[in-house]
């Protein structure tokens, strides 16, 4: 159970810091010769340090972490000197992750509470300082950090007030010793948990929330945005079952399934969908096999 929820609650924080701060469309290479199969048509990620980090990581289970280890080293040496990572760093982090690892495996199955959830923040701190500077901590993990010591601080003052106005105030209150970049982004992070959380509503009860949450306008757009995905995912359906036929088509050689496939997919999907379908393709192959 701690496990569960200590994953939980890491990779929460994480996307969410993501989401909100993360602005990576002009500092991304393309450099397939760096890359693992499945990373083929993605860019690597060089934002910053951690996410390239976690790029070529994400390759783990394709390759091999000594071949990752020489791909991020290639990769670093070509970029600018001034942009170059201290490939010293990279196995560091390698060593962090590993021992959080065991920090995962040692949890109890005991219930799980904000003692606990507070007891296992602070050995990730201490883990961090296993194996960064002081410096090196705030450059990796600062935003990470400061979402998650504020999601322990809103369940700790869920549990010690009485109603939710009074719950309210003082949250509102904490927020307020923030950055305003931060406030911003706390207060983006519940618009889009509420609106998250009308997903599956009656489309009439939906419209309503969503109203009271983002205006007149603003639910318009989203149920607009919910017609277009609909259309898309029936298109999808379509195509994949269509994609599905020619596969199992034993006349075809692999060269014209190849190019039967592309065919299918130019036809089915504008040129800006065709990543997304290549995705979803792959998606679909890895739950059709298992």
């Amino acid at each position: 159970m701690k496990k569960i929820v200590l994953t939980l609650v890491v990779l929460i924080v994480v996307v969410t810091a993501i989401f909100i701060y993360k602005n990576n469309t002009n500092k991304q290479i393309q450099a397939k010769s760096f890359q693992s199969k499945s990373q083929q048509d993605t860019a690597i990620d060089s934002t910053f340090d951690r996410d390239t980090f976690e790029y070529f990581l994400s390759g783990l289970g394709e390759v091999e972490l000594d071949s990752l280890q020489d791909k991020f080293i290639r990769f670093n040496s070509q970029r600018p000197a001034d942009s170059q990572i201290d490939k010293v760093l990279f196995e560091q982090y390698i060593n962090y992750k590993t021992y959080l690892q065991t920090l995962e495996s040692n949890a109890s199955s005991a219930e799980f509470g904000l003692e606990d959830l507070i007891a296992l923040n602070d050995q990730l701190l201490a883990a961090q300082l296993k194996f960064f500077t002081a410096e090196q901590q705030k450059n990796l993990f600062a935003e990470e950090n400061q979402l998650r010591m504020m999601t322990l601080k809103k369940l700790e003052l869920q549990q010690a007030t009485a109603s939710e106005e009074e719950f309210n105030v003082l949250w509102q209150q904490e927020l307020q010793l923030l950055p305003e970049e931060q406030q911003v982004a706390y207060k983006n992070a519940a618009l889009m948990g509420s609106l998250v959380n009308t997903e599956g509503m009656d489309p009439q009860e939906q419209y309503l929330i969503r109203q009271e949450l983002v205006g007149a306008e603003g639910a318009q757009r989203l149920a607009e945005l919910d017609a277009k995905n609909e259309v898309f995912n029936t298109d999808v359906d379509i195509y994949l079952n269509e994609r599905q036929a020619l596969m199992t088509d034993d006349s075809l050689t692999m060269e014209a399934l190849e190019s039967a496939i592309t065919e299918l997919r130019k036809a089915s999907f504008s040129s800006q969908q065709q990543r997304r379908i290549k995705a979803l393709e792959r998606i679909n192959d890895v739950n059709t096999k298992s």
